[in-house]
């Protein structure tokens, strides 16, 4: 009985006791939930007061500080990567970015900060295109809107500073080889200063920085990232570009004693003669702003680059109008024998100038309008498809013009060999309205067209084989020497010539002084005033 009893004081004791230890691990279970969820709070707070707090939590709770050491990898426009390491001892975690070490090179945005956008505006990538040969570009209607953040780098961590900013573009794409990113699977931003953010998520590295790249969107609405393995190099060493500067230098002053000459001289003062000296004078301009931008290292890109290729492009359309000059003159105003008046030749000189100035411009506008750099393909190599492509409003419309060109003189030609009979009745007497003179003049100008023509046409091939070969070799300078030295060739063929010269000679001696043959002054005085 009495062994009874104690059996069941026993029992009540074992009960009390394992009661009371069941409430102290509720309670430490408890404390450990709270300490949690204060630190959480902590990480998404940027209040530097509550680390008082956070060291009280933890101190409270030994064991869950020494268990885990939670740790937020990157945070960006409010997303957070989390990563749990084992914690060998307990360790203060800072709370947001400011508490780390920034890094070095800061993103800074600045006049020159650009997004670099693969394919031209209006225009989608073709990432799924059947023959790898075509354009990697489209026409397409999506917009293409990425996004830019405004943010501050720091040592494993990126502080998004919310700050609305927007960026223009360059158009192409800088590598020779590049890597692929898509953002199905991959995070990328682009940060302040144009260059692209690219976050990591399953590497060791939380995030990599490039500023070669070029972003663009396909058909389906997917963004795809290109970076360089590889960049473009520099195309020509500086020695050469400054050689090539130089050329263009010399054929500038030529170009503009052929302009002046053909302004001044009353002689040389016609329709042909201010057609050419107009051509002179745009191949000039271009050749000397093209000279500077290299000699001194100025960005080509934006204003500087369009000026650039309307001066080069209007010269090209300028020698169009020159040739429709001469065909005119062989179909229709000698066999006709009409006498043009002046107000017919200044009506007749508008209408070449429109042309030969609104041609260029509506090119340009389209460089503009797609976004292309405008600078021509003079000292470039089209390494990549996007250089290329950076081409498509000067080369394709340059080989047209000389196309048209060529025939226009082949066509000019056969007009000859149709007057000529005219011109020999005109000689023998028979046929006294056919102006004999006229029809010398136009031939004289039609042969150094012609000449002109063939040397553009050899010089712009050597321009082409320069641009499409992938080598350095060394005939490629003198490709490019030929092409330098316009300016001279049209010196040598407008104004070294015969009857040319004479009437040059004659201004200059002061009218007459100088000694003219027979057959000069026969000449002279039968040329129209």
């Amino acid at each position: 009985m009495i062994l009874g009893y104690w059996n069941f004081f026993l029992a009540v004791i074992t009960l009390q006791t394992i009661s009371h230890g069941s409430a102290q691990i509720s309670t430490a279970n408890n404390t450990l939930k709270a300490s949690n969820n204060s630190n959480i709070f902590y990480k998404d707070t940027l209040n530097s007061s509550s680390t008082d707090v956070l060291d009280a939590l933890i101190s409270s709770t030994p064991v869950a500080a020494e268990t885990y050491s939670t740790e937020a990898t990157i945070t960006i426009t409010g997303a957070t990567l989390p990563s749990l390491v084992p914690a060998q001892s307990p360790v203060e975690n800072p709370a947001d970015c400011s508490q780390r070490e920034k890094y070095r090179k800061q993103p800074i945005a600045t006049e020159t900060s650009r997004l670099r956008k693969c394919c031209p505006h209006g225009e989608n990538l073709n990432i799924n295109r059947e023959n790898q040969s075509d354009s990697m570009c489209d026409n397409g209607l999506l917009r293409f809107e990425p996004t830019v953040i405004s943010a501050v780098l720091y040592d494993n961590c990126i502080e998004d500073l919310e700050i609305e900013t927007k960026l223009d573009y360059d158009i192409g794409n800088p590598c020779n080889s590049s890597l692929l990113y898509d953002d199905e699977e991959d995070v990328f931003f682009v940060l302040q200063d144009g260059s692209l953010l690219i976050v990591d998520k399953f590497g060791n590295e939380s995030y990599t920085v490039k500023e070669h790249y070029c972003l663009d969107i396909d058909k389906s609405g997917h963004l795809f990232a290109f970076t360089c393995v590889t960049q473009v190099e520099e195309q020509i060493a500086f020695a050469k570009v400054i050689f090539f500067a130089v050329l263009m230098l010399i054929s500038m002053p030529c170009l503009l004693l052929v302009s002046y000459l053909h302004m001044k001289l009353r002689l040389l003062r016609n329709l042909h003669g201010l057609s050419l000296s107009l051509m002179s004078l745009c191949l000039a301009s271009g050749y000397f702003v093209h000279s500077v931008v290299h000699i001194y290292g100025i960005p080509n890109q934006g204003f500087i680059g369009y000026v650039i290729q309307f001066c080069i492009l209007s010269y090209f359309f300028w020698y169009l109008c020159i040739c429709f000059n001469v065909l005119l003159n062989v179909w229709y105003k000698l066999p006709c024998c009409i006498q043009c008046s002046k107000s017919w030749a200044t009506f007749n000189f508008a209408c070449y100038t429109i042309f030969a100035f609104s041609g260029p411009a509506t090119i340009v506008a389209l460089t503009v309008q797609k976004g292309l750099p405008g600078m021509p393909s003079y000292f470039l190599q089209g390494l990549t498809e996007s250089i290329r492509d950076s081409q498509r409003y000067f080369i394709p419309p340059v080989s047209t013009i000389l196309f048209l060109s060529f025939l226009i003189n082949v066509i000019s030609f056969f007009g000859f060999q149709r007057i000529s009979g005219e011109a020999e009745k005109s000689i023998q007497g028979r046929n006294g309205l056919f102006d004999k003179q006229k029809y010398e003049d136009v031939k004289k100008d039609a042969k150094c067209v012609s000449l002109l023509g063939k040397i553009m046409v050899v010089s712009w091939i050597l321009e082409i084989i320069t641009f499409y070969s992938g080598s350095n070799s060394n005939y490629l300078i003198l490709c490019d020497m030929v092409n330098g030295l316009q300016g001279v060739w049209v010196l040598l063929i407008f104004v070294v010539v015969r009857r040319r010269r004479t009437i040059i000679l004659r201004w200059w001696y002061d009218r007459g002084s100088h000694e003219i043959e027979g057959t000069e002054m026969q000449a002279l005085s039968n040329s129209p005033t």
